[in-house]
């Protein structure tokens, strides 16, 4: 019964909380938030309960190679929302993020090698990216949008935790981090605020999945071997710092204070009086004994 409650709830409530940051601070928090694991660590938890480390341990590594499937959606979908609108957009990078999902399906890499290949694509994704732009708050969802995109979530989890042992360690893995949620807010951002705000909400995704790798890799390499109460709790200060750490380099460096116009007025003029003088007539000024000679006369 705890499981099923937590199955249904705990996602829906770490979305209302990514929303509410969105709505408060800006596209880029609620975005570096649904960077972050709010469902797959929740599912990874839920596995180790069901299946024992051993499952959960294997489900990491392939949660941790499914992010380069997040990876597609933010790229794509970033391009493509320059010039196309929301309901083509979407569809689109959706598809480009499960074509990718499909072809990871047939890869096994040890947990090391993913993480090297992971880490790869996200620095090549953070240098690639612009800064996001600095909007502000998101405008604020009705009630009915704000539960359909809490039921989503719901249904996801439930849905992977359920077929888990069907699916196998791997395939549910590679679900887990799947941008379902991320995909609807990307949406209703686009088609309210425009442009800006999913720049905003994509790049700060792009930072947060930083923790994601963090957390998964952390998961992937100390769960067989270590407690796992622990394990979580430094994956989740791992994916934290990290996250962190991530949206603070993508934030907008201040710029040099510019000259004052006046002061550059000056200093030009002043620069032109010198390079007249150069070309003025040089005169011999007299010496003392003999301009007294002179004015005697």
């Amino acid at each position: 019964m705890v499981l099923l409650v937590m199955k249904v709830l705990l996602a829906p409530l770490l979305l209302a909380a990514g929303s509410f940051a969105a709505w408060r601070w800006g596209a880029a928090v609620g975005g570096w938030l649904l960077g972050l694991p709010l469902i797959s660590g929740p599912v990874s938890v839920l596995l180790l309960v069901e299946h024992g480390p051993r499952f959960a341990e294997s489900a990491a590594r392939s949660t941790l190679l499914g992010l380069l499937a997040t990876g597609a959606f933010i790229s794509c979908y970033s391009l493509l929302a320059r010039r196309a609108r929301w309901w083509l957009t979407l569809p689109l990078a959706y598809a480009a993020c499960l074509t990718v999902a499909w072809g990871l399906s047939f890869v096994e890499l040890p947990v090391a090698w993913v993480a090297v290949l992971v880490l790869a694509v996200l620095a090549a994704l953070s240098a690639a990216a612009r800064r996001p732009a600095a909007c502000g708050p998101v405008q604020k969802s009705g009630a009915a949008v704000m539960l359909l995109k809490m039921t989503v979530a719901s249904i996801s989890v439930v849905a992977i935790t359920s077929g888990a042992g069907a699916l196998g360690p791997h395939l549910a893995g590679l679900l887990a981090p799947l941008p379902v949620v991320l995909a609807f807010m990307t949406a209703c951002a686009h088609r309210r605020d425009g442009q800006e705000a999913v720049r905003g909400m994509l790049g700060g995704a792009l930072a947060g999945s930083w923790g994601g790798a963090a957390f998964f890799a952390v998961v992937a390499l100390d769960l067989g071997a270590g407690v796992p109460v622990v394990t979580y709790s430094f994956a989740l200060v791992a994916a934290l710092t990290a996250a962190a750490i991530a949206m603070w380099l993508q934030q907008p460096r201040p710029m040099p204070m510019p000259i004052p116009v006046r002061f550059t007025d000056t200093a030009h003029r002043l620069g032109t009086a010198l390079r007249r003088e150069r070309h003025l007539p040089r005169v011999r000024i007299p010496r003392p004994a003999l301009l007294w000679m002179l004015l005697r006369g």
